[in-house]
């Protein structure tokens, strides 16, 4: 048992070469109109959670099949489908990114034979102005991995909007399983902006040693035995979770943060979590399908990474937090004072002290102003972007009135993140030209 366990923590951190890498991004293009019947019953028996984890085949059925590897709960659509108007923008086909001193074009960065990414969708003041699809089909459910984070966020904020939640009360406050312990005086703002100070970030040293919290955390939420070989349930092992210093001092990124949010989400509302996503936002924007999330074996949602849906239902939930958010609900679902706290309630002082600021000031060769609300970053102009594990990305651009999402399995060679906000910076000078 501890060696499977130890299998699932260094599986986290399996880096493929890039021989590797390109054989397993042909094989996505070469399925990306759907899988031989042959073919999903192979992968289906082959699935583990380290290939889901790291970019293998099976990994990448997994990722448009999850429901057929573990239970899951349906979260609802209903009434009308708002059909987003297609006004492709040309110019995107041959807008240049720059990256580590190399120049690709956009569209070579999607639809590359070398690149991972399985959907892209760029929505520009309500309208599509790009669309490609050359690892998977546009009715596919996808799972969107940490994306799914600022759901947990957004059903915090509508739920402190409403006065059922003060973000500046604790855990125990509305959670008494956490009463005794190192959860019970955590102000929810530090579960919100991670920086709980809790021994439960989630980086490469954490994943790789089966004894750290967070390795112990995610075993039980897949049903495995920890390092002692104990089975615990997904709660046990995140109300195990210990105290490591002061809240409030660093950005340390953990999954387990957004899982106890879930766990206030349904103390408050007293509902299944998957029916407070479908009551709250799925019916209420003119989602194309159902989605679904995943559930740990005692029955949890796993809301900070396992919802799946169609790339451009993904696209919509983005475009919540725009001005064309009228174009798909009838609701505000993200009123302008949530979107100011999101844009103002991280502590930029915290933000390169954990594992993944410092990362992302790399990756966009800027330091974005904060993380909050469990968003990765937030910008100085008020740009939002998360990011999920193998490639799974949302960035919104509030004043630009733009979205753009993708799927993938892996990341891509020219980070997906740096296109997207060179995209956004660029767009609306581009549509005054044309």
């Amino acid at each position: 048992m501890k060696k499977i366990l130890h299998g699932c923590c260094a599986g986290l951190l399996l880096a493929m070469s890039a021989a590797s890498a390109e054989s397993s991004n042909t094989y996505l293009r070469a399925v990306a109109g759907g899988y031989a019947a042959d073919t999903a019953y192979q992968l289906r028996a082959d699935w583990s959670l380290p290939k889901f984890l790291t970019v293998t085949p099976a990994g990448a059925y997994s990722y448009l099949h999850l429901a057929e590897s573990f239970p899951h709960a349906t979260i609802y659509r209903a009434g009308p489908v708002v059909e987003l108007p297609r006004e492709p923008a040309t110019w995107l086909n041959s807008f240049e990114v720059n990256w580590q001193d190399k120049t690709r074009n956009f569209n070579d960065l999607v639809t590359a034979q070398d690149s991972p990414l399985q959907g892209v969708m760029v929505v520009h003041r309500g309208k599509v102005i790009y669309e490609e699809y050359p690892g998977m089909r546009p009715f596919d459910n996808h799972v969107w991995m940490s994306n799914a984070k600022p759901v947990a966020s957004l059903l915090i904020a509508q739920l402190e909007e409403q006065g059922l939640v003060d973000v500046h009360k604790t855990v125990a406050d509305y959670v008494p399983a956490a009463k005794g312990t190192a959860w019970e005086g955590i102000k929810l703002i530090d579960v919100l902006n991670m920086q709980t100070g809790l021994d439960l970030e989630e980086g490469p040293e954490q994943r790789a040693n089966p004894n750290s919290s967070f390795a112990r955390f995610m075993v039980a939420e897949a049903g495995l035995p920890n390092a002692d070989g104990e089975l615990q349930t997904h709660n046990q092992a995140l109300l195990a979770i210990e105290k490591l210093h002061q809240p409030g001092k660093a950005f340390e990124y953990s999954s387990a943060n957004t899982q106890m949010l879930g766990l206030i989400i349904e103390a408050v509302t007293g509902q299944r979590l998957a029916d407070v996503i479908a009551e709250r936002i799925w019916m209420k924007v003119g989602m194309e399908g159902d989605a679904q999330i995943g559930l740990s074996p005692q029955g949890n949602a796993i809301i900070h990474g396992l919802i799946s849906s169609r790339l451009i239902d993904m696209a919509k939930f983005g475009m919540l937090y725009t001005p064309s958010w009228s174009e798909v609900s009838e609701t505000r679902l993200v009123s302008a004072a949530m979107l100011k706290d999101i844009q103002t309630a991280g502590q930029p002082g915290n933000y390169l002290k954990g594992d993944i600021g410092p990362k992302l000031k790399r990756l966009f060769d800027e330091i974005p102003r904060a993380n909050a609300y469990q968003w990765d970053a937030v910008f100085h102009d008020g740009d939002l972007y998360k990011g999920g594990m193998n490639g799974q990305g949302l960035y919104v651009s509030p004043d630009n009135d733009l979205v753009v999402a993708w799927f993938g399995n892996g990341f891509s060679s020219v980070p997906m993140e740096r296109a997207a906000r060179a995209v956004a910076n660029a767009v609306e000078s581009r549509l005054a030209q044309n």
